[in-house]
């Protein structure tokens, strides 16, 4: 008589974690001991080959990103910080980044576009074993005490100290300019008006005309310790250093002379 061999099921618990199949093994899987061992042994090579890759996956060891951040800080406040005055952002890691553990200490370097005012970014490296390479966003913060009008001024007014005050303020957001010496703008004018506040930049300000064409100027000349002063009328507007056009009225000859002073020019002898 001819016996048959009872079949036994065969399970592959679902408590069996790995990262790469959690969808996969979410169930109790039952295969028949005769379909799996005869009819479907490549699906369970199939199966013990990709169990195997994942417990490799689940074995290996990553770089933290806290690790990778404590780094960067570091190096960022040696390097790139320059007193009080100075603060940074680091840009965020993905949590789900992956990179071989380093067996050498990291290193940070200069990504080719790094700043020491405002957004760039810092390269990041392995050179053990298993080298890798990141590059992370960062800013560099600057305070300042920059100049501001303290109250309303109008187009053309005269720049005095007493007109100004100062305000503490992240200067790598200032991408127009400012100042922070009163001894810079003192004297100078506005090309427009200003309120209350508003930060003084460069293209806010001129100098200020010392002679305005019609007025009458002092000329002066001088060669060795001979120097002579004679009146004119300036025939230009002109500031502080302008090569401008006098007539000279002794003479009535147009002459061109430098301004150095308000309502004095010279000329070479």
């Amino acid at each position: 008589m001819l016996h048959l061999q009872r079949q036994h099921d065969v399970k592959i618990p679902a408590n069996l974690s790995f990262s790469l199949f959690n969808s996969l093994l979410s169930k109790e899987i039952t295969f028949n001991a005769d379909t799996l061992y005869r009819r479907h042994w490549p699906a369970l090579l199939i199966i013990i080959l990709l169990l195997a890759f994942s417990v490799e996956a689940c074995a290996r060891d990553y770089e933290s990103i806290e690790n990778i951040r404590h780094t960067m800080q570091h190096y960022i406040k040696n390097n790139l910080l320059q007193g009080k005055n100075s603060g940074y952002e680091i840009g965020d890691l993905d949590q789900r980044l992956r990179l071989d553990k380093c067996d050498r200490p990291l290193e940070i370097f200069d990504s080719g576009n790094t700043r020491l005012i405002g957004h760039s970014s810092l390269g990041v490296r392995c050179r053990g074993s298993k080298m890798w390479t990141i590059h992370v966003p960062i800013n560099i913060i600057r305070y300042a005490r920059v100049l501001v009008v303290k109250e309303n001024l109008s187009r053309g007014s005269i720049l005095h100290a007493s007109d100004l005050t100062t305000r503490r303020l992240n200067v790598s957001r200032l991408f127009n300019g400012y100042f922070t010496d009163r001894t810079e703008v003192r004297g100078k004018v506005l090309k427009r008006s200003l309120r209350r506040g508003d930060i003084l930049t460069n293209g806010m300000l001129d100098v200020r005309k010392l002679i305005k064409r019609g007025d009458i100027v002092t000329i002066m000349a001088s060669s060795g310790t001979l120097a002579i002063r004679v009146e004119g009328e300036a025939l230009m507007d002109g500031r502080k250093g302008d090569l401008i056009r006098v007539r000279n009225h002794s003479s009535n000859r147009e002459i061109q002379a430098v301004v150095v002073a308000t309502g004095v020019v010279k000329v070479s002898m």
